[in-house]
């Protein structure tokens, strides 16, 4: 059992089931969407989002259209941020840096270079996608 504190919970409702693979259809939604004046706020928006989630015997256990709680952990969010967001930026300006005061190049070098670095940054994160899938693991309750 996670600690109640580290978790994140969406409710939302089986798409499909295979074998182990459960689809979870889940809605998820801006802090504002529960305002009283969410109609005439243009910020509030949602989304739907589809989850996968790899639990034995899920064939047996979920139907499709049943309602569900999938959940994951808070760290397991901020971790993802991190890979995706605060690595991205930080090669940004570690390289911007270096390329424009130490190596002298122009801006429009130092900014194609920059390109082909995050490019490949993303594709080593393409390439362990299936380690990830299993860092990055939700469960139902």
């Amino acid at each position: 059992m996670k600690d109640k504190r580290d978790k994140i919970e969406h409710q939302g409702v089986v798409e499909s089931v295979e074998g182990d693979h459960v689809r979870v259809n889940i809605l998820q939604v801006a802090a504002c969407s529960e305002c009283k004046a969410r109609s005439l706020c243009s910020s509030s928006e949602s989304k739907e989002k589809l989850i996968d989630v790899y639990e034995q015997n899920a064939a047996q256990k979920y139907r499709i259209g049943e309602s569900v709680k999938v959940c994951g952990t808070l760290s397991m969010g901020k971790q993802a941020v991190r890979m995706a967001f605060s690595i991205p930026l930080l090669f940004t300006v570690v390289w911007m840096f270096a390329a424009l005061v130490w190596l002298k190049l122009s801006e429009l070098m130092s900014v194609g270079i920059l390109v082909v670095i995050l490019a490949v940054y993303f594709y080593i994160i393409y390439l362990n996608r299936d380690k990830m899938a299993k860092h990055f693991a939700f469960w139902i309750e």
